[in-house]
């Protein structure tokens, strides 16, 4: 038995990376969404960060399912 360390590694970064993301688009909706009277654009930034959120979820979903 051998392990695919370039697949490992490569598995590994991709992971690191979706999770900083995610991370960091959730915490910009909800800091906007805290100030959500203050503008419209914080209103539409939240909006757009929590759909982000959502499609990283949802395309984690699909790509576990797909197979």
């Amino acid at each position: 038995m051998t392990i695919n360390w370039g697949g490992l590694g490569e598995v590994f970064v991709v992971s690191i990376v979706a999770a900083v993301l995610f991370v960091s688009l959730f915490s910009v909706g909800i800091g906007a969404w805290t100030r959500r009277g203050e503008a419209v654009l914080n209103n539409v930034l939240a909006i757009v960060s929590f759909a982000l959120c959502a499609a990283i979820v949802g395309y984690g979903i699909f790509a576990i399912a797909h197979k």
